[in-house]
């Protein structure tokens, strides 16, 4: 291919040139130049060989044809590659124009991807703001959520103990009942046996009531119900109901109480039903087969220096009440 020849895509593509074909244009101007140059030289060297002036004594030569014809060509080439020499020109320059253009577009787009990174940068930051304030919100939710379990979990545990109390007021409205049976049958049985009246006898000062006698016998019992659910929780106390030959033992699972079977204990500190809390018998009545209250024994077995303690203390003593400390101290009153 002549590269001096116009490229197509010169006179059809008119978007902006990339380097590469500048660097082409560039090559052909130069070429261009160098043919130049060479048919000027022969140029001269033809004229430096023809005569300025013919002298007058010496005949007039004619031009050979051929260098005519040689000069004609070389002058149409000339004029060609002036031609294409002001069309590769023009085309510079549009190849300069659109390459100042470029320019001018990769400035502003420097100047865009500037503004873009600056706001990209501010977005980021109102990011990083906005999730630390969500981070925030999610641990007021999260602490929220906490208070509301132990709210939720306090329902539960005071609805427990609703439900217990219930069930031990229930037992005692039946114990109740009961017992006003049997003192309506005794009033009855009373009053048919009751002997006839006697005159009524003549009134005399009444004498002064003797002194009670002190308490005989001792009761056991525990400061509060937390503080026996405390030493059943360390182990150091056991509970027990009894009833007939069974035994069941008291357990904690899951902060609820559950009675499961267990051996006869070989020494038991026997507590009134009055200082047992509600919870233990409510859950009693309701896992194990109903007894009446004058069959079930309730309980405990303690440590040896509780048990020492206790010795101590009711040692010539006749009765008193004698009252367990969540620490394991004993108290007699």
């Amino acid at each position: 291919m002549n590269p001096l020849l116009s490229s197509p895509r010169f006179a059809y593509h008119r978007s902006p040139p990339s380097t590469d074909d500048i660097e082409m244009l560039q090559t052909d101007v130069m070429r261009f130049f160098a043919i130049l140059c060479l048919c000027l030289m022969a140029i001269f060297a033809l004229v430096k060989a023809l005569p300025m002036s013919p002298p007058a004594d010496r005949p007039t030569i004619a031009t050979p044809r051929d260098s005519s014809a040689k000069a004609a060509v070389l002058e149409k080439k000339i004029a060609a590659l002036k031609e294409k020499l002001a069309g590769l020109q023009a085309r510079l320059a549009e190849a300069t124009e659109a390459l100042k253009n470029v320019e001018a577009q990769a400035a502003d787009a420097t100047v865009r991807a500037q503004q873009t990174v600056s706001r990209l940068a501010r977005k980021r930051a109102e990011l990083a703001a906005v999730s630390q304030t969500l981070k925030a919100a999610q641990d007021a939710i999260e602490t929220r959520e906490g208070v509301l379990a132990g709210i939720v979990r306090e329902i539960r545990e005071k609805r427990r103990v609703r439900d217990e109390l219930d069930a031990q007021i229930e037992i005692e409205e039946q114990q109740y009942q009961e017992i006003q049976a049997r003192l309506d049958r005794a009033a009855d049985r009373l009053s048919r046996a009751a002997p006839p009246r006697q005159p009524a006898p003549i009134e005399t000062p009444p004498a002064p009531a003797p002194t009670p006698p002190a308490k005989k016998g001792f009761t056991l019992r525990f400061a509060s119900d937390s503080a026996l659910d405390t030493l059943i929780n360390r182990r150091v106390v056991q509970f027990y109901a009894l009833a007939g030959q069974k035994a069941w033992q008291l357990n904690t699972a899951k902060g609820q109480p559950v009675y499961t079977a267990a051996p006869m204990p070989a020494q038991i500190y026997e507590m009134a039903a009055s200082t047992v809390p509600a919870s233990y018998t409510a859950r009693f009545s309701r896992q194990v087969a109903a007894f009446g209250s004058g069959r079930v024994t309730w309980g405990v077995t303690l440590p040896e220096n509780t048990a020492q303690a206790i010795s101590r203390l009711i040692a010539n003593r006749e009765g008193g009440d004698l009252t367990i400390m969540p620490s394991g101290e004993v108290i007699l009153k």
